[in-house]
């Protein structure tokens, strides 16, 4: 586990309030998904995230076991952020690596579904608009690979956050990913720029989180 606030409350000896609230963000579209989204918040005690969430968010009466908040105004400012109260700080700790490493899965089917055509010789946007007519299903865009800041780095996080149990499916993962961008790679030398410009938009973008 990552205990990461823990260790930051007994160094600091409760003379301040810990909370973690990882954040959210994407780039392309910061309007409806930048810093104003909603934010996971835990504390390390109820006081830290009765804090937490007056500074984010505004007043909290009281916060139950299950993570559930009474709220009520207070004359503190806040920032307005809508936030998803978790009772145990580690919940909150993992739900940024987890929600990146879950990401990182999608894309990385992606990846495979596309090599996968390019080996039977399938057209990939073709077979993706099909795909994604079913209402449960929404196959991501393969773009150059896995990128970004966050997903690589939480999703290796998220590997070492504990030794009791291995993550195959997560592995493998990104061996595919791997696989995708020598496979990207070989296009570059063998392309001339029009002809690969003209590949690429038939290769929609997929690494489109940022954290």
């Amino acid at each position: 586990m990552i205990e990461l606030s823990d260790k930051v409350f007994a160094i600091l000896d409760h003379r301040f309030h810990v909370v973690h609230a990882p954040y959210r963000w994407y780039s392309l579209d910061e309007k409806e998904h930048g810093v104003n989204q909603q934010r996971i918040i835990g504390g390390v005690c109820d006081c830290c995230l009765k804090a937490g969430m007056q500074f984010y968010g505004g007043g909290v009466d009281n916060v139950h076991d299950d993570g559930r908040s009474n709220s009520s105004s207070s004359s503190l400012e806040s920032l307005g952020i809508l936030t998803h109260p978790v009772y145990n700080i580690e919940v909150a700790e993992i739900t940024k690596i987890a929600e990146n490493a879950h990401r990182y899965l999608q894309i990385a089917f992606a990846e495979d579904l596309y090599l996968y055509c390019q080996t039977n010789n399938i057209n990939f946007p073709q077979l993706r608009d099909a795909l994604n007519t079913k209402w449960n299903v929404n196959i991501l865009e393969p773009r150059e690979g896995m990128g970004g800041h966050c997903l690589p780095i939480d999703t290796n996080m998220f590997l070492q956050s504990t030794s009791r149990r291995k993550r195959k499916i997560l592995r493998a993962a990104m061996e595919v990913d791997e696989d995708y961008k020598r496979f990207r790679a070989k296009l570059r030398k063998r392309s001339n720029p029009p002809l690969l410009k003209m590949m690429e938009l038939e290769i929609p973008i997929a690494s489109d989180c940022d954290g």
